[in-house]
């Protein structure tokens, strides 16, 4: 129920199971988001969805389903969409990474940067190989499908929208940063983000993937360049509030320099609120697990503390904290994507389908 913690031990956490981990054959997965934080995701749940049973495309497509942002402009991405005027492949080839499962050194040539030296210095080849197929396709989407096939994905990579779009960020200084790219350059507290053009729509697709989902990932990754970008098409966040899906956000580890200097939790969450006011979060995920000192010391060199939770006060808002040990081993402060997909699958099978078949 809202308002109530669940508090997870890591000895808990270890021992949770779904009985047989296939006690919901049918559970469709939607995660949204971009970065480092989706991928993240998927790769946990691809791994506890799929690892039971062998694949079968026409039964376990859309079990698990990813939406990505495609407003990513820095990088081999922005280069590419300034002179193709696509949308940006980066975020989309992440996840397609994610969640191959054919031959991987077939994944490891999509997943090939070039070193500088070249007029290709610092390029995807994955990003490449989008690119290509969406000239030859004179459709994103079908490039992106295209390569799904070619990756034997699990599940399903989906962009966003298919329009070629860019993210503007109002400050609350009246400043407006024009640029995915820019935003961590703000110094000024964001106060909302938009897409150009303001009409781009997600497609169907993806809505239809939304409506017919039991279980919804938000984060973790970028609060505003990511998890609310991505939220931003026309028909997401209306797909969201119509489906019967239960909705999770998992709460990121730490603020961003420049993107969320100062947020809490609770900030995290109006955040989304304020661009997506109908579309309902019924559970939050929080890691209790301790940082380790040096790794605080790093991070706060670079301007970056870890995100204080605000439990009381979310619980108070009417959300369900979910507290345990999310951490990954390791220096990098990063997610552990199988305890982040167990957190997520014993929340939907406590919860049960509030979705119709």
């Amino acid at each position: 129920m809202a308002g109530q913690s669940i508090v997870t031990t890591t000895d808990e956490a270890s021992r949770a199971s779904l009985p047989g981990d296939g006690a919901l054959p049918d559970l469709r997965v939607v995660a949204l988001g971009g970065g480092t934080g989706l991928p993240t995701v998927l790769r946990g749940l691809r791994a506890r969805l799929f690892e039971s049973h062998p694949w079968d495309p026409e039964r376990d497509q859309t079990r698990l389903t990813a939406i990505a942002t495609v407003a990513d402009d820095g990088g081999s991405s922005g280069r590419l969409r300034a002179t193709y005027d696509h949308p940006s492949p980066g975020d989309v080839r992440n996840c397609l990474l994610a969640l191959a499962g054919g031959d991987p050194a077939l994944a490891d040539v999509f997943a090939f940067r070039f070193a500088a030296g070249s007029e290709v210095a610092g390029h995807s080849l994955g990003n490449l190989i989008l690119t290509a197929l969406t000239e030859l396709e004179q459709d994103f989407a079908k490039a992106v499908a295209r390569v799904g096939r070619l990756l034997s994905v699990r599940g399903q990579v989906l962009p966003a929208t298919t329009g070629n779009v860019t993210l503007h960020a109002e400050l609350s200084d009246g400043t407006v940063i024009e640029g995915e790219s820019r935003i961590a350059s703000a110094r000024s507290p964001i106060r909302r983000v938009r897409l150009q053009p303001v009409d781009t729509l997600a497609p169907a697709e993806a809505v239809d993937a939304l409506e017919r989902a039991h279980l919804i990932v938000l984060g973790p990754g970028s609060l505003y360049s990511s998890l609310v970008a991505v939220l931003l098409p026309r028909g997401i966040a209306d797909a969201i509030t119509r489906s019967r899906a239960r909705v999770v956000h998992v709460m990121n580890l730490m603020t961003e320099p420049g993107e969320t200097d100062g947020h809490t939790g609770v900030d995290h969450l109006m955040a989304v609120r304020r661009h997506a006011p109908t579309m309902p979060i019924h559970d939050i995920l929080v890691n209790t697990a301790p940082l380790a000192p040096e790794q605080i010391a790093r991070y706060g060199a670079q301007g970056a503390v870890p995100v204080p939770a605000d439990v009381a006060l979310l619980k108070a808002l009417g959300h369900a904290v979910h507290e345990c040990d999310l951490l990954a081993s390791g220096d990098e402060v990063r997610h552990d994507p199988g305890k982040l997909a167990r957190a997520l699958l014993t929340l939907a099978y406590r919860s049960g389908s509030r979705a119709s078949a």
